[in-house]
């Protein structure tokens, strides 16, 4: 079965507006529940599969390739927790800053016919960092403590504020910049803004894991998965997503068994919730740079 991008998109913005009226039935543990399935899931298989990709992508003898790969790709995951335990503020920030480039990236890349400027670059930049504050921002007391738990610095609401408004600012005037020569961009406008409306309501009447996990898997991990299928295999149906899960499943269960290695050794010092983030940062930190190698080849 083929998946249209109109109906693809449409059931994404269907299952929001579902999540977004769901805390009012359901508990807290329950949302949690949901929340943390749709992550370890979705979430991080759409980043599981990142060697295959490299291995698609690469004109290299593939063994050689895929070993050095290999390496190289746990190394910077490795070196990633590193850094989270040593200096975990400056880990969170470079974290934050990746990830809100990846998720405009995700968001906008299909739009921009330049994808290798700066200008690009610094709009999915600041349109990631306006979604992620949107969040933070929106959660900010139970944001405030994560941080603290996570880093030991205890941050201000009005900091969460501030950032907020500037990535709104510098996405609206890269935003126009980009729209002068990118017709597609410019035409999604009025759509564009309609989202912006929706994730804030979602993120203002949700918890931070809630509102996370549902910005996460729906409209950054599915749309993901998507591309790198239609990348790989030609077109995205249910037979090469089924060969996408087969190549990605070993890694896949790899990043779980990690995930639960990780909560158990730190399980006395850290709370689970700045477990899962710092995990995640660390995974995620590899799959930007491969997933920028995809696009430029789109």
């Amino acid at each position: 079965m083929k998946f249209n991008k109109s109906i693809f998109f449409k059931t994404i913005i269907a299952l929001t507006f579902i999540a977004l009226v769901l805390p009012v039935f359901l508990s807290q543990e329950v949302q949690y529940v949901i929340a943390f399935m749709g992550i370890f899931s979705f979430g991080i298989l759409h980043g599981s599969n990142d060697l295959f990709v490299i291995e698609k992508l690469n004109d290299k003898p593939k063994q050689n390739q895929f070993i050095r790969s290999l390496f190289i790709y746990l190394g910077v995951v490795l070196a990633f927790v590193v850094v989270f335990y040593v200096i975990p503020f400056i880990a969170l920030i470079a974290f934050v800053l990746i990830s809100g480039y990846h998720f405009g990236e995700q968001h906008f890349h299909h739009k921009i016919s330049n994808q290798a400027s700066a200008l690009a670059s610094l709009f999915y930049l600041s349109y990631g960092l306006l979604v992620l504050f949107l969040i933070l921002y929106f959660n900010s007391q139970e944001v405030i403590l994560i941080i603290q738990d996570m880093t030991g610095y205890l941050v201000s609401e009005s900091l969460l504020l501030y950032l907020l408004l500037s990535s709104l600012l510098g996405s609206l005037i890269f935003y126009v910049i980009l729209s002068k020569k990118n017709a597609a961009l410019k035409s999604s406008a009025l759509r564009d803004v309609l989202y912006l409306i929706l994730f804030s309501g979602l993120f203002y009447v949700s918890d931070v894991v809630w509102s996370f996990a549902v910005y996460f898997v729906l409209w950054h991990s599915l749309p993901s998965l998507k591309d790198q299928v239609n990348s790989l295999y030609g077109e995205f149906d249910f037979k090469n997503f089924f060969k996408y899960f087969k190549k990605a499943f070993p890694y896949w269960l790899a990043s779980i068994i990690g995930m639960g290695v990780v909560v158990w050794l730190f399980k006395d010092s850290k709370n689970f919730l700045s477990l899962v983030f710092a995990f995640i940062a660390a995974i995620t930190f590899p799959h930007v740079f491969v997933m920028r190698k995809l696009f430029g080849r789109d």
